[in-house]
């Protein structure tokens, strides 16, 4: 009796052994892919940072130029070709001040990117943002957030086939101490909504949901998403807190 129960022991045991091993490499994996899709962000956030900065530099290298111009122009009246160069100089420079969607950097940013990939998609799109600063939310999360929302509609309207309506509407602006984004998106008629990635590259399968779940929670913030089956589209509202 002893021998049986000692190899069903060792049974059981390699059993359990087997079945860790297995989760074992599911959670590498898993770390595997958010490691890769975290370097994404990461590397897009950096991206922005140096758009930033490049921005500043130059406005304060074109302020120079234009000063230098100017004071030149009180000795040289008569220098037609001074004076052209120099309102050319002040149109890019205004042109580079002009803000599309509001003051806060990030977010103009953020927003300015995706709204090009957009256009090069030529994916219809409206965004409409309050123009202040949101401070509530920090950098980071708030690449992390925009990021994920927008890619997500971009590529929602990618899968749609020509002949059916495109489209993104973005909305940010504040409501009393909280943050309001609401995201609509239209979807291809054929096929279930889903945050579940279609691209090639199935290792951020899930996971941009999970970071954008992560930051609401953060923010002690709500979500809601609507689905108009007869409209095909698709309404994302978030309400975020500031975090504590």
């Amino acid at each position: 009796m002893l021998p049986v129960l000692t190899a069903g022991m060792i049974l059981m045991l390699l059993l359990i052994l087997a079945l860790h091993g297995r989760k074992m490499k599911e959670l590498e994996r898993e770390n595997e892919i958010l490691q890769s899709y975290m370097y994404t962000v990461e590397e897009f956030y950096q991206g922005i940072q140096s758009r930033i900065e490049a921005s500043r530099r130059y406005r304060h290298d074109l302020a120079k130029h234009i000063q230098t111009l100017e004071r030149l122009l009180e000795n040289q009246k008569e220098s037609e070709e001074i004076q052209v160069y120099m309102e050319g100089l002040k149109d890019e420079y205004e042109e580079l001040g002009r803000q599309r969607f509001c003051r806060d950097e990030i977010v103009e940013t953020i927003l300015y990117i995706k709204n090009m990939q957009c256009e090069e998609e030529k994916i219809p799109t409206e965004i409409h943002v309050e123009d202040r600063f949101y401070k509530e939310v920090e950098e980071a999360d708030m690449v992390k957030l925009l990021y994920n929302l927008l890619d997500n509609a971009i590529e929602a309207n990618q899968r749609i086939k020509e002949g059916e309506t495109r489209g993104i509407r973005f909305l940010m602006e504040k409501k009393g101490e909280k943050i309001l984004i609401e995201l609509e998106n239209y979807i291809s008629s054929e096929e279930e909504f889903s945050f579940a990635t279609k691209k090639d590259k199935q290792a951020d399968h899930g996971i941009g949901s999970e970071i954008i779940s992560s930051i609401v929670d953060k923010y002690h913030g709500t979500r809601n998403i609507e689905i108009d089956k007869k409209n095909n589209l698709v309404t994302d509202k978030i309400m975020l807190l500031e975090a504590e």
